[in-house]
């Protein structure tokens, strides 16, 4: 029988369904243009599986690994503009949803958990499709879809905070890539930097990080100068860095970071439309 199908009709408390067969068979078309299977269907069952309790240790340590495999999470990772980018995106999202049902039922061990964000980190870093929506094909979102699962695993009791300056980098890599973010990506992003501030990260840390946003700036600069590209990824940068200030201001917290924001803000308003 069809997939879809099968996925309209299921009954998840229904005890002779095969659970195996299913999470396999939905795995093998976890990528797939259709928005309705894919994300309709496929993921949303996958999170009723998964929060619901349905399924037990084996099976989600089992979606875990194949999420993370190379032909799921790193499916011809660094391709733009085809369609691999939907099995990428949507791995990704399962990822997040086992690490997030692990943060209270405890599943997985610490190496798995380590294992899982060296994965996200590398995602992050080597994803180059950044579309959100496409047309007729529904969500792509793979940055903030890895956001997502990067926050998750932040969240984790597992997290190491040897790994922050990684986590950083990585949001870091993602706000310089080709192509305009117009889908929330920066918000998503934020849950990441949020959930840093949660376990322990110091403000100087993150002070230091925003200037060293605008440094990278200015070396783009000096070599693009008034390029499509380089406001492109100047309005990644800024658009971040506006909404991170107004989640930290809301928060009522980090107000020396927040003065950094400001100073970086002005200049680059300044230096690009003001010619100073």
């Amino acid at each position: 029988m069809d997939l879809k199908l099968i996925l309209e009709q299921l009954d998840v408390n229904d005890r002779q369904v095969d659970l195996d067969h299913l999470i396999n068979n939905m795995l093998q078309q976890i990528g797939s243009t259709d928005p309705v299977l894919r994300d309709d269907l496929i993921y949303s069952t996958f999170s009723k599986l998964v929060m619901m309790d349905f399924l037990n240790k084996e099976q989600l340590t089992h979606l875990l690994n194949v999420c993370l495999d190379q032909e799921h999470l790193f499916y011809q990772i660094g391709e733009r503009e085809t369609d691999s980018v939907f099995t990428r995106s949507f791995s990704v999202l399962v990822v997040a949803l086992v690490v997030e049902k692990d943060r209270s039922s405890r599943f997985l061990k610490k190496e798995q958990i380590e294992a899982s964000i060296e994965g996200i980190i590398r995602y992050l870093q080597e994803e180059q499709d950044t579309r959100g929506f496409v047309a007729s094909k529904g969500w792509a979102h793979s940055i903030a879809h890895g956001a997502d699962a990067l926050a998750e695993l932040i969240r984790h009791p597992f997290f190491d905070r040897e790994k922050t300056v990684e986590c950083l980098d990585a949001i870091q890599e993602c706000l310089f890539k080709e192509g305009t973010y117009v889908d929330d990506e920066d918000e998503r992003l934020l849950f990441a930097i949020e959930a840093l501030l949660e376990k322990g990260m110091k403000e100087e840390r993150l002070s230091n990080w925003v200037t060293s946003l605008s440094d990278n700036l200015e070396s783009l600069f000096e070599v693009e100068r008034y390029s499509v590209a380089f406001f492109h990824k100047k309005g990644n940068v800024l658009s971040f860095l506006k909404s991170c200030y107004f989640r930290l201001l809301i928060r009522d917290t980090c107000s020396d970071a927040r003065s950094v924001i400001e100073d970086v803000v002005e200049k680059w308003t300044r230096k690009i439309y003001l010619g100073d």
